[in-house]
């Protein structure tokens, strides 16, 4: 157990301050981007510098104490193991490894669980009592209706030139939730997005993407998150497309007509689906 009392302290020092290196490189090389909003990296930042003090802090205690046992051996043994813990969380955060946007869907559970359950069951031309055409903003006139070119009731967005409206990663969750809230009103109106392809099975039970009937040929979607890839959750629209359909993860840009199908549905007739790159972030950050 000697040889054990006198690596253990060595290699929790080292381990932390691996851990801290491992957390300072995702924070000043942007890795972080995959996993928390950008408002996050001054946190992991921060958490980095503070593991490599630690690591400093205890090395140093170890050059005071050098020659002197005191280190029991259930404390050994304790220090090793958390030397392995933070040896493989810095291992866990360096691995270039990366995973699917629709694996990320199908490991996350929606808190709206309860709204999957919207017009595909029902007659998708039947209104409802959550049908847009009923809300307050439709119901009183306080919302314009959407023409090319024109301003977008609630989501403060304005359409292009052209009559097209452009869903970024800065507003791409807004306008998803202001369509979904004032469907009728947007109904028509030119979109074009960037987004990720999910097959009907992947769609299948997302809480914020349209069932796919057989008018649809894929979902477009963003994940979006409130703090971090824990709490990811898919959302985007329904797309009418009579080409063929691109691979699912595939990131695609689409351009075509929001349409309302049912009370709340949006699906998107696609006038073009081009494959491109993945945008950075790939990330939507939802605000509350």
């Amino acid at each position: 157990m000697k040889l054990l009392d006198r690596i253990a302290p060595t290699l929790e020092a080292l381990s932390l301050a691996g851990l801290g290196a491992a957390l300072a490189w995702m924070a000043l090389s942007g890795r972080y981007g995959s996993f928390v909003p950008p408002s996050a990296r001054l946190g992991i930042l921060v958490s980095g510098v503070g593991l490599l003090a630690c690591a400093l802090a205890l090395s140093s205690r170890l050059e005071v104490g050098e020659g002197e046992h005191t280190h029991a051996p259930a404390s050994s043994r304790r220090g090793l193991t958390r030397a392995c813990v933070a040896i493989l969380a810095a291992l866990i955060l360096i691995l270039p490894f990366r995973v699917s946007p629709s694996e990320l869907a199908a490991t996350t559970i929606s808190a709206r669980a309860a709204d999957t359950e919207d017009e595909a069951e029902a007659d998708p031309g039947a209104p409802s009592e959550d049908s847009p055409s009923a809300s307050p903003a439709s119901a009183d006139g306080g919302a314009q209706s959407a023409t090319p070119g024109g301003s977008q009731s609630g989501g403060g967005s304005q359409a292009s030139s052209s009559g097209v409206l452009e869903l970024t990663t800065e507003n791409f969750a807004a306008q998803v939730e202001e369509f979904a809230s004032h469907g009728k009103v947007h109904d028509g109106q030119r979109v074009e997005l960037t987004g990720f392809v999910m097959s009907e099975a992947s769609a299948r039970g997302q809480a914020s993407i349209p069932r796919l009937t057989q008018e649809e040929s894929f979902a477009v979607a963003r994940m979006a998150i409130w703090c971090c890839a824990a709490d990811a959750y898919a959302i985007g629209f329904a797309v009418r497309w009579d080409g063929a359909v691109p691979a699912a993860d595939s990131w695609v840009r689409v351009r075509g007509t929001l349409r309302l199908r049912g009370a709340k549905a949006l699906v998107i007739d696609a006038e073009s689906v081009e494959v491109t790159s993945a945008p950075d972030p790939e990330f939507v950050i939802q605000k509350r």
